[in-house]
């Protein structure tokens, strides 16, 4: 048993203690925290059997309007400041009436204001039985009109109160030349959200990759407006980081109270801009730095003949000059980045009866075997397709790069065109007809023309002599024959 009752004092002391310290923790949390005390009126009005309406003033020099109708003026006693959020009294639309009502008429220095104030306070807050008008009546032959002021303030508190207040930034890198930075604010209000009009506040930007027309960092910018930034990488991608802050916002619901120790008003003091927004943006895109294709080119055959198939080697590289992408641009993809295709037109001129000189341009009425396209994608070694060698004669290849004949959107804008020279000499194929062949001759016998009947006409007489010996031979032989058969 006493075990029991020994936990079950020691839990309801813990209790206890909690909540002790969730109170302490209400009046403590505030930065501005320390004992004071109510020390009197500010503007406002005194009735004639003594009754206050207008502000209250702390010893410490703050005032603000009392949100506790009924209760003991605060003068005289002891209160300490907490953060309204921390006491938990009023609904989000009511701490957000109240804290535009103390950022914007709590301070004042204007009696009918303030009197106003209080009772604009007073119709959110709650008025614990007491009528606007009897409150009004306080301030004497001002009382409608102060009346009329507090309603047309709890009006402009429920319209531009506000429970929070949030920044967002955008950077967008553009496929050519400066990209853009925005910083937009939106205020959260009871009755949803509400995006600030442009240039009403200055975020301070510091960028991370690039840098502002002036060639800064950081820079004040106003919201809602587009600002140009440049990104300052040379690698075929960028990435271009925004950070953006906002200070001493007039949003939100933060609100400071007194409270009192004892039996008395708080105050709802006064409280200016002291919200604050931050936001941050990243993007990554293709360098918008334009690049300069160069290509060296020669023939695949200085000399050839008629109908031979010839094709241009290509060489790419790119310019690395000051200003220009030191290296082969890329484009944005689904899956990443990939590199820009360029299209190298390449024409074989010819043939030409005389050597070609070099120029500049190609002379006018030059002829063409053909115009051939290559497509490339980065530095490297390329071949042309191949054009045939009608004729004999000079040929040469010249070889163009027209960014206007690619999508602009596939990187086309950032390619500079490029053009070679005409007659260069790795460029020129001499072609050439094969030398004609003479016919074979008979090697010389000594004889002469005349000769040649007479010696046909001896061979056929030998000839013929020959085959009369060899029919007589014949005979002979059949005639012996015969009389050797007759002997037997």
């Amino acid at each position: 048993m006493t075990h029991r009752i020994s936990t079950f004092v020691t839990a309801f002391a813990l209790a206890g203690l909690a909540v002790f310290l969730g109170i302490l923790q209400a009046l403590v949390v505030a930065p501005e925290a320390r004992a004071l005390t109510g020390a009197g009126h500010g503007p406002g009005y005194l009735s004639s059997d003594g009754w206050w309406l207008g502000t209250y003033r702390m010893d410490d020099g703050e005032q603000g309007f009392c949100l506790n109708a009924g209760k003991p003026s605060p003068t005289g006693h002891g209160l300490d400041y907490a953060e309204a959020a921390a006491l938990g009294w009023y609904t989000p639309p009511q701490a957000a009436s109240l804290a535009y009502i103390s950022r914007t008429w709590a301070g004042t220095g204007d009696q009918l204001t303030a009197a106003a104030g209080q009772i604009a306070t007073w119709l959110v807050a709650g008025l614990n039985g007491h009528t606007p008008e009897e409150v009004a009546s306080r301030a004497g032959a001002d009382a409608a009109r102060v009346l009329a002021r507090a309603y047309e303030m709890v009006d402009e508190a429920a319209r531009l109160g506000s429970n929070a207040v949030r920044a967002d930034a955008v950077v967008e890198l553009a496929e050519t030349g400066p990209g853009r930075l925005r910083v937009e604010l939106t205020v959260e209000r009871p009755s949803g959200p509400e995006l600030v009009a442009p240039g009403t506040h200055l975020a301070r930007v510091t960028l991370d990759g690039a840098v502002f027309s002036d060639g800064t960092t950081t820079a004040e910018v106003p919201t809602g407006t587009d600002i140009e930034i440049t990104p300052t990488g040379v690698d075929t991608s960028v990435t271009v980081t925004a950070r953006a802050e906002l200070s001493a916002l007039p949003y939100g619901d933060r609100m400071l109270v007194a409270v009192p120790h004892d039996d008395a008003q708080s105050v709802l003091i006064a409280v200016f801009a002291t919200a604050e927004a931050r936001a941050e943006a990243t993007a990554t895109g293709p360098s918008p730095l334009p690049f300069q294709p160069l290509v060296a080119t020669v023939t695949s055959a200085p000399e050839a003949v008629p109908g031979a198939l010839i094709h241009d080697r290509l060489t790419v590289s790119v310019d690395t000059t000051d200003g220009l992408l030191p290296s082969w641009g890329v484009r944005a993809t689904d899956d990443g980045f990939e590199p820009v295709e360029a299209v190298v037109e390449s024409t074989l001129h010819g043939p030409f009866g005389d050597p070609i000189v070099q120029s500049d341009t190609i002379p006018e009425g030059s002829p063409v075997v053909c115009v051939v396209e290559t497509a490339v994608n980065g530095t490297g070694e390329y071949d042309t397709p191949e054009c045939t060698l009608p004729a004999a004669g000079h040929y040469v290849w010249t070889e163009r790069i027209d960014p206007t004949s690619m999508d602009p959107d596939a990187g086309g804008e950032r390619i500079r065109p490029w053009q070679s020279d005409f007659g260069i000499a790795s460029e020129m194929t001499m072609a050439s007809a094969p030398a004609e062949v003479a016919p074979a001759q008979l090697a010389a016998t000594g004889g002469s023309v005349e000769a040649g009947p007479a010696a046909f006409a001896a061979t056929l007489v030998g000839l013929g002599i020959v085959s009369a010996l060899i029919a007589r031979s014949t005979r002979r032989g059949a005639h012996r024959a015969d009389r050797r058969g007759v002997r037997r």
